[in-house]
């Protein structure tokens, strides 16, 4: 991809304490930041300010005054940047550093760096770059031509100038004048000089820039939850993703929360995500209405099977965003996404107090964070579903309790067939009087018999409960 370097060359600005932020803006979208510069100098000198590596494009570049929360203030300048016509060749017009003057150019030293860099961090001062160059130096007071690997040497990787001659030192106020030879078949005079990605780490609650957008964000919370608020969504580049990856051994909770009316256009328009989980935003206009939302893609956690049961061979310690349903008390921000996708969702039938879960057939359902106990504040109960059967619903709802049953059926007693009648002792009065049927040899008595028959069969053995044939596994719900 051909790319162009920006260098915007600015006034000192002495009057000026805020800090100054020098923007380059997206021509189709003039409020997206494409890259930024924030000068905290203070006195704020004369400067430049180089954006290396900008995809070749028509710009916006703005110039503000900002305050300590990164609004502006005061506009200093705005105009617009469009790259000059790809030529075979790069030529750059000479330049005469000076001894003394120019940034870092140092007297009584032999050596000198031309690399745009800070002459030291924070002075707002910048050194000439000249890296990528091929030079031909001369002094402009002094021998005139200087003779390259006799009288110095130049590393263009780095911008090194070196005096060879012993004893040669840069004198004070000497004029060197600087030759450029050209460089063939160049666009722009830069080019990316790195393919791997920028990464940003946070910890703590903060409100992201346009800045965040285009790298990698690592979010390992100090405690168990983490509210992360958006930039502004009109300041960040169409299609520019920012990759999110939350980290920690801890299980917590990141709440990613979308600045003033904008809209995160996935699932219920909500999002949080959970240690161990990732996913990449990125912005998207409308080309219908025109109207920009957040959208989400390479997303990999538990975002749309969040409160879905599963079961899992694996005991707790060895699985990921999951909990037993095991009647636990847990914290609503630690699982915050649980809490407020599912358990606040919920039909009111399903959801009970806290402090009455443990009354009756409350604790196969789930609690509200609602304690009056402060020890519990926070806190919502997960439902004990443990030891049970699973039936498949048809007319009640989730968590509904049943007792254990035995379906309508007959008990049928054999006696002797010599017996004709059943007999019941004087004064009986049994449900069911000499009902009888032939079975081969012998009779049976449906119901009521109280006699001893002569011969007969005794009431057969028994468990304590009734079921079928079962194995065991460990019942989760994902959070």
């Amino acid at each position: 991809m051909s790319t162009v370097t920006l260098n915007a060359y600015t006034k000192a600005y002495p009057l000026i304490t805020n800090r100054i932020k020098a923007s380059v803006l997206s021509a189709t979208s003039p409020f997206a930041v494409v890259a930024s510069i924030i000068d905290t100098t203070l006195g704020h000198p004369a400067r430049t300010y180089d954006f290396l590596g900008l995809p070749r494009n028509n710009y916006g570049f703005s110039l503000d005054e900002i305050d300590g929360s990164g609004n502006v203030v005061n506009n200093l300048a705005l105009f617009s940047v469009v790259p000059g016509t790809v030529e075979s060749i790069l030529v750059r017009n000479d330049e005469q550093p000076r001894v003394g003057e120019t940034n870092g150019f140092v007297q009584d030293t032999n050596t000198f760096t031309f690399d745009g860099t800070e002459t030291s961090p924070g002075s707002g001062l910048f050194k000439p770059n000249y890296v990528g160059w091929e030079i031909v130096p001369s002094e402009l007071n002094g021998r005139g031509i200087l003779v390259r690997g006799k009288d110095y040497s130049w590393d263009s990787l780095i911008g090194k100038f070196d005096l060879l001659t012993p004893g040669d030192l840069f004198i004070y106020h000497t004029y060197f004048n600087i030759k450029f030879e050209p460089i063939q078949q160049a666009s722009g005079n830069s080019y990316p000089t790195v393919t791997d990605f920028v990464i940003n780490y946070l910890k703590v609650n903060t409100v992201l820039d346009e800045s965040y957008f285009g790298k990698k964000l690592l979010v390992e919370p100090t405690g168990v939850y983490v509210e992360i608020t958006l930039p502004d969504i009109a300041t960040v580049v169409d299609g520019r993703k920012m990759m999110v990856e939350v980290i920690g051994s801890n299980v917590s909770c990141v709440k990613f929360i979308p600045h003033g009316s904008d809209n995160i256009n996935w699932l219920n328009g909500n999002l949080y995500a959970m240690s161990q989980e990732s996913f990449s935003i990125y912005k998207f206009t409308n080309p219908v209405t025109s109207t920009p939302e957040w959208r989400i893609c390479d997303a990999d956690g538990n975002f749309k099977n969040v409160g879905q049961s599963v079961s899992d061979e694996q005991i707790q310690s060895g699985v990921f965003n999951k909990l037993l349903l095991d009647g636990s008390s847990v914290l609503k921000e630690q699982y915050a996404r649980l809490y407020n996708e599912l358990v606040l969702n919920l039909p009111l039938s399903q959801v009970v107090d806290y402090d009455s879960h443990s009354v009756g057939n409350n604790k196969y359902l789930w609690s509200r964070a609602n304690s009056a106990n402060p020890a519990n504040n926070g806190k919502f109960l997960i439902p004990d579903r443990r030891g049970l059967f699973e039936k498949n619903n048809q007319s009640g709802k989730a968590g509904d309790f049943g007792e254990e049953s035995v379906g309508s059926h007959k008990h049928f007693t054999f006696i002797d067939s010599s017996e004709t009648t059943n007999t019941f002792p004087a004064g009986a009065s049994p449900s069911v009087q000499n009902e009888t049927g032939g079975i081969g040899d012998f009779k049976y008595v449906i119901a009521g018999r109280v006699g001893t028959p002569t011969r007969g069969l005794t009431s057969d053995g028994g468990g304590t409960k009734t079921e079928p044939k079962n194995y065991l596994i460990n019942k989760y719900v994902l959070v």
